[in-house]
């Protein structure tokens, strides 16, 4: 389909946004991966469906804006958006995010600590108690082990004296 200048102008600048929304949603994962730990099949997993999404994103988006058909322009579009949020405020964002991710984390930690503070308080003055049952049944266990293991000798020699004498 034959696309007029001003809607041709109008698809570059889109693709353009498009570019700085694939950014966007690059620098999410660069949050997630300063601010919470990985392995490397985890960041992998990541890039896998960073890619799946944008791949989907960018067919979606030329099936129905640009009716199926690759420009040039249009690729230069969304890779001029990429470049330009990465090279002007991508940095920004995402320390800005970064920062706001762990003050949540500690205002988290922090409520989190003071709703189990009664628990903690609890397991505290139920801890000696505990304790010294745990003690006392322990050293019944332990006695009960070594009478087993006489009787386990004892029931030994016994059938020891049993087989000489069959």
């Amino acid at each position: 389909m034959i696309l007029s200048m001003p809607a041709q102008a109008w698809l570059f600048v889109t693709t353009v946004m498009v570019g700085v929304a694939v950014g966007v949603f690059y620098d999410f994962f660069r949050v997630l991966r300063r601010t919470a730990s990985h392995g490397k099949w985890a960041v992998q997993l990541e890039d896998l469906f960073f890619w799946l999404a944008v791949t989907v994103l960018v067919f979606y988006y030329m099936l129905h804006r640009n009716y199926g058909e690759i420009r040039f322009f249009a690729l230069l579009g969304m890779g001029l958006g990429v470049v330009l949020y990465f090279v002007t405020v991508s940095r920004l964002i995402v320390k800005v995010c970064v920062a706001v991710v762990e003050y949540l984390k500690r205002v988290i930690t922090a409520v989190v600590r003071i709703i189990l503070l009664p628990l903690r308080l609890l397991l505290a003055f139920l801890a000696p108690p505990v304790r010294k049952a745990g003690q006392f049944v322990h050293k019944r266990l332990r006695g009960l082990k070594r009478y087993g293991r006489m009787k386990a000798r004892k029931t030994a020699r016994n059938w020891a004296v049993i087989r000489k004498k069959v």
